[in-house]
């Protein structure tokens, strides 16, 4: 009886399992057939696990959702951060969702500057204004780490497999019906590089002589809004300056408002300061940084900090501020590209920057900077290239101490502030917040015009 009654059971069992092999294959089938339809319900489901917090959405900022990308369009990169670079492992500078290693002071972290796609997601996935519903939502967040997609891939000489991991995200994003319904224009993407380095020109195509992959040139990428570092300003239409990273993420208004105290503070000992390198003779920046050079050389109201090594230039926080700090004014002349890194250090320690090109900030960060540009920077042209201290020294100090207390006003907007700051403690937006208020403007002036329900 017992024998029997053991051999029913495993009948029962085998019985069983036929019918859940059958259900489970059954269910692969239609989910291959409608898996565009089924995948945005399953994202709500799946979204990365931080918990959403808690205080009230900026009435400001519309209802967004982010993507559940698969793993290699993001964090799977970081697998290859001891290799992107042949001179330095970078793993140690995407640590700490991409604020890399901190200093003793809190919020102070040693800060790539190509990691802003990394800070971003980083303050986005706890958002008070994200919604893991996609049918609430009136914006997309596609979490591609662009940057990282280009060191990685920047030194692959087949360019097929250099452009490859872009063309793969774009036809995972346009199969969704979320995409489809507005063809894009509801979406954004920021990217921690330079446009330059996602437009590869029609002259490179044996894989040498640039390292630019081909990502901006992709057809249905065209509708999406694009937050990146440095915009094309000849012809990204959807491409929208976003600053780079410095090396402050506060938790708390406190902590904003004792540096910017901390600045006011500061003793201004000398008129202007320049940290940064050279270049050859060939290169376009080579007149503006040797007239900066020469300049701060030859006087003592300069303060010069030349990095020799643009590797580690990032390593030394201290000396780059500490030079700044003690300056009334900061030089920003454009180096391997028009933007610089350098403007953002120099707005976090209270140093008035000066530019030698529109391209430089005013035609970048439109979101980030007051609209009159005399109310918080000083423009030096051509003709006065050879003439910096005097320009400089011409300026009134009670207009330079007004124009450096506008400077420190700013620093809270163009911070990327700690991934768990709380909204309500830090009485102020953030490069993420900003950006968010920007888009949902564009969004919702894109339902108007198509004549969508809001």
């Amino acid at each position: 009886m017992h024998v029997l009654l053991l051999a029913s059971s495993k009948f029962v069992v085998l019985n069983m399992n036929v019918k859940v092999l059958a259900f489970l294959s059954f269910f692969s089938v239609v989910s291959y057939l409608f898996f565009p339809y089924f995948d945005a319900i399953t994202d709500s489901y799946t979204q990365n696990k931080s918990p959403i917090q808690s205080e009230q959405c900026d009435p400001d900022i519309a209802p967004f959702y982010i993507y559940n990308l698969p793993i290699q369009f993001n964090e799977g990169l970081l697998n290859n951060c001891s290799t992107m670079n042949p001179s330095k492992d970078m793993c140690h500078y995407f640590g700490n969702q991409g604020m890399g290693q901190p200093f003793n002071q809190s919020g102070w972290y040693n800060t790539y500057q190509f990691t802003a796609d990394m800070l971003f997601y980083a303050r986005a996935v706890n958002h008070p204004c994200r919604t893991l519903n996609p049918s609430s939502a009136l914006m997309f967040y596609i979490p591609f780490y662009a940057s990282l997609y280009t060191h990685v891939f920047s030194y692959e000489t087949n360019l097929t497999r250099r452009d490859e991991l872009g063309v793969e995200l774009l036809d995972y994003i346009s199969r969704k019906p979320t995409f489809q319904r507005h063809g894009g224009h509801d979406h954004f993407l920021p990217a921690g590089l330079m446009a330059w380095d996602f437009l590869r020109g029609p002259g490179h195509k044996d894989g040498k002589g640039s390292h630019s992959n081909n990502f901006l040139n992709l057809p249905k990428l065209s509708n999406i809004s694009i937050l990146i570092i440095e915009r094309n300003t000849y012809n990204g239409k959807n491409q929208f300056g976003i600053p780079y990273p410095s090396y402050f993420h506060p938790k708390s208004k406190d902590e904003i408002k004792s540096w910017q105290d901390e600045m006011r503070r500061s003793e201004r000992t000398h008129l202007f300061s320049f940290v940064g390198g050279g270049r050859q003779k060939e290169h376009g920046a080579a007149k503006y940084r040797s007239a900066v050079i020469n300049q701060c050389n030859s006087t003592e109201n300069c303060i010069l900090l030349f990095c020799k090594y643009w590797i580690v230039t990032w390593d030394v926080a201290d000396e780059i501020l500490g030079a700044m700090k003690r300056a009334r004014f900061c030089l920003q002349p454009p180096g391997d590209t028009m933007t610089r890194r350098s403007i953002f250090d120099s707005i976090l320690a209270g140093c008035v920057p000066v530019f030698f090109s529109e391209l430089s900030a005013y035609e970048q960060y439109t979101w980030y900077i007051p609209e009159r540009r005399e109310d918080w920077s000083v423009f030096i042209g051509p003709d006065q290239l050879d003439r910096i201290e005097e320009v400089l020294s011409q300026i009134p100090e009670k207009e330079a101490e007004r124009m450096t207390e506008a400077v420190i006003g700013m620093i809270p907007q163009v911070t990327y502030m700690h991934p768990y700051a709380n909204w309500g403690e830090t009485g102020s937006r953030d490069v993420v917040d900003t950006a968010l208020v920007q888009l949902t403007k564009r969004v919702r002036q894109f339902k108007r015009s198509a004549g969508a329900t809001l």
